[in-house]
C-alpha cells in the first residue's frame, strides 16, 4: 500500500542483509514490479481481488510459503528494522527455531484482557509488525487458522484482523514455548501515525475491544490460559507511544528542538547581557 516507501526506503535498507524479499501487494492501484538487485531475489505477489477477499491479512503467511529460506522475517511496510536487529533475530531463531521472536510483544492484564503496552521477555503474543519465524510455522498456521474464524473475524475490516494474535498462540500450541520479544533498534514511518485513517490500531476506536474479545476466544479454544499465566516472563515494558516515539524521526526532531531552544535562550541571554 506504500509503493514509494517500499522502493526508496525499505528495499534499499535491506541490501546486504537478506537475499530474498517477498512483497504481498494487496491493491492493484499501488502495485509495482521490482527487479532482483544486488544479490536479492524480489518476488511481487498479486494478492488483490479474490485472494485478498478470501484470505485478508492471513495473506502474509500464505506469502511466506513462497520463500526459499527456512527462516522468514515478516514485517509491515512502514517499519525498518536495523541491520543489528535483523542479525539478532536471525541468531535467535538459528539457536531455536521452535519459537517466534519479534520487536513488539503483547500480554494480558490481571483480568486476562489483551493490552497495547509493549512488553519484552517471554510473552504470549509477538506482533507481525516485525517478527522472525520459520516456514514450517507459517505452513502450520495456514493448515489450522480457518477453524478459529468467528463471526467477528468475518466482519472485521480488514478481514482476518487479529491474525498476529492467533499466529503467536498457535506457535505456543505447536511448540509449547512462549514467543520472545526484544527491544531492538528500528525506525517507524512517522506519517502512518499522524494519519489515523492509515492505521488499523489508531483509526478504529473499537479495535482494542475487538482484539480483547478474539484473544479470549482463541485462548479458550486452545486451552492456553493457565500456560500463559504461568510462563509469561516480562523483563521490561514501554508504552505504545514511548516505544514508537523513540524509534522514529520524531525523537530527532525533539532533540533538534531542544538544542535550538537552548542555543536561542543562550543567545538571548548573552545578547541581553
Amino acid at each position: 500500500n506504500r509503493p514509494e516507501y517500499l522502493k526508496k526506503t525499505i528495499i534499499p535498507s535491506l541490501k546486504n542483509i537478506v537475499n530474498e524479499i517477498i512483497i504481498s501487494h494487496g491493491k492493484k492501484e499501488t502495485f509495482f514490479k521490482n527487479k532482483s538487485q544486488d544479490g536479492i531475489t524480489i518476488k511481487d505477489l498479486e494478492h488483490w481481488g479474490h485472494l485478498n477477499d478470501n484470505y485478508g491479512l492471513v495473506l502474509r503467511f500464505f506469502s511466506a510459503l513462497e520463500a526459499k529460506n527456512d527462516n522468514i522475517i515478516i514485517m509491515d511496510d512502514d517499519i525498518i528494522p536495523s541491520k543489528e536487529a535483523i542479525s539478532f533475530l536471525n541468531e535467535k531463531i538459528e539457536e531455536d527455531n521452535q519459537r517466534i521472536y519479534g520487536l513488539y510483544g503483547r500480554s494480558f492484564d490481571k483480568n486476562n484482557n489483551y493490552t497495547v503496552t509493549n512488553y519484552f521477555g517471554e510473552v504470549p503474543i509477538v506482533l507481525t509488525r516485525c517478527l522472525i519465524t520459520s516456514r514450517e510455522m507459517c505452513q502450520y498456521f495456514m493448515e489450522n487458522y480457518f477453524s478459529y474464524e468467528t463471526k467477528d473475524i468475518k466482519e472485521a475490516k480488514p478481514y482476518w484482523n487479529g491474525e498476529d494474535i492467533l499466529f503467536s498462540l498457535l506457535s505456543i500450541k505447536k511448540y509449547g514455548k512462549m514467543p520472545k520479544a526484544y527491544d531492538l533498534k528500528h525506525t517507524n514511518r512517522i506519517i502512518n501515525y499522524l494519519n489515523f485513517k492509515d492505521s488499523i490500531s489508531l483509526g478504529d476506536k473499537d479495535h482494542l475491544k475487538y482484539r480483547q474479545k478474539i484473544s479470549k476466544g482463541f485462548i479458550d479454544k486452545l486451552g492456553l490460559k493457565d500456560k500463559i499465566k504461568e510462563e509469561t516472563k516480562i523483563k521490561t515494558w514501554r508504552s505504545q507511544f514511548t516505544y514508537f516515539f523513540t524509534n522514529s524521526i520524531l525523537i530527532f526532531i525533539f532533540y533538534l528542538f531542544v538544542i535550538f531552544t537552548f542555543i536561542f535562550d543562550a543567545y538571548y541571554f548573552i545578547g541581553r547581557g
